[in-house]
């Protein structure tokens, strides 16, 4: 049985995520990632990741916070990790730009309940990203994290 799948999408300029890190400076890092995830070095593409996120899980739920998504150490399972390629693909082949980099994503808080909602039972996240042209772009999938689940 393949799992119930939810996507989003982000692309942003890169000078202007810039301009707005440089602003924030360490508030702005900490407001936007995890002390675990500032221990692993803060990445250009978070927000555009975390922003994919959001879509995915149907936007910011109340109570909503950008903790609720956590960049996991170990990679995403080879089920969502087939299912980003796909996608990453085509996002490819209408941008222009590949997506190369990637994380598995853990869902807390309110993210985590919204998903759960719209998919019954625990979930989890995945996300590709890649950079050109002055521009960030990101792929998240959200899908329903069945224990049971054969890869497809």
């Amino acid at each position: 049985m393949t799992p119930a799948v939810l996507i989003g999408v982000d692309i942003v300029s890169a000078d202007r995520l810039s301009r707005a890190a440089e602003r924030g400076g360490a508030t702005f890092a900490r407001h936007l990632t995890t002390l675990a995830e500032r221990d692993r070095g803060l990445d250009a593409a978070t927000f555009p990741v975390k922003e994919s996120l959001i879509k995915a899980v149907g936007g910011r739920p109340p109570g909503f916070s950008w903790h609720d998504f956590e960049a996991a150490p170990e990679p995403p399972s080879p089920w969502a990790d087939g299912l980003l390629d796909e996608a990453a693909a085509e996002l490819t082949a209408a941008t222009g730009l590949a997506l190369t980099a990637g994380a598995a994503y853990v869902l807390r808080g309110a993210c985590r309940e919204a998903a759960r909602l719209r998919l019954g039972g625990p979930v989890a996240g995945a996300a590709r990203w890649g950079s050109g042209a002055g521009l960030l772009v990101s792929l998240a999938v959200v899908y329903a994290d069945r224990k049971d689940t054969r890869c497809p």
